[in-house]
């Protein structure tokens, strides 16, 4: 198939399903799918009833591959959601690479389980803090923090919160902080603000 015909395809497929599930926000109507492949720790690949699809996890967000702990983030994913899982998408919205924003849950075993959330209680995860939309991601961060798991276990100095490292490597700041810790507090006092960086940005 052409390429230019397989991506009109496959964005019909992903807008279709944008409008099926489109209150997900009042009525939690849900688009089910198979998973097909895991990228990293944060987005997957699924087979919808409209076709391929990508998915972006609302609310969190994973170590880059190069930075410490993006290869443990993405195998802890793998874990969860093997390939040919069958999850529930709580669409959110639609990103600038076409994916579908979505709350994942995996359907096992007659249970329904918030993958979204068990990233971030299991340490896999930062709370992402300028898109999601509710404090308590701050709190589950915080108690995975607390508790050292995940990527909390890591000395401090490689806490670095995803989008600080992708800046960096875009030129768009010039250095990372020097080792420095995070808090509940920090993460809510820039929730929802551009850029929403964890620190203040050398001058």
């Amino acid at each position: 198939m052409h390429r230019n015909t397989a991506g009109r395809l496959l964005g019909l497929a992903l807008a279709a399903t944008l409008v099926s599930a489109g209150a997900a926000d009042t009525d939690k109507s849900l688009v089910t799918a198979k998973v097909t492949k895991v990228n990293d720790g944060d987005s997957i690949e699924v087979l919808l009833d409209t076709g391929p699809g990508r998915v972006r996890f609302s609310a969190i967000d994973t170590p880059e591959y190069d930075q410490p702990y993006g290869s443990q983030s993405s195998a802890a994913l793998k874990t969860l959601l093997p390939i040919g899982s069958a999850v529930e998408l709580e669409v959110v919205t639609q990103d600038a690479f076409k994916r579908i924003v979505a709350v994942v849950w995996l359907l096992a075993d007659g249970q329904r389980v918030n993958i979204n959330e068990l990233m971030l209680r299991q340490g896999h995860a930062w709370a992402l803090r300028r898109y999601m939309r509710e404090p308590r991601f701050c709190d589950l961060e915080a108690e995975a923090r607390d508790r050292k798991l995940g990527l909390w276990a890591q000395p401090v100095a490689d806490w670095v919160y995803p989008p600080e490292w992708r800046y960096l490597q875009n030129g768009e700041i010039r250095t990372l902080p020097s080792p420095y810790t995070e808090t509940r507090e920090k993460c809510l006092e820039v929730l929802k603000k551009a850029g929403a960086a964890t620190y203040t940005p050398p001058g």
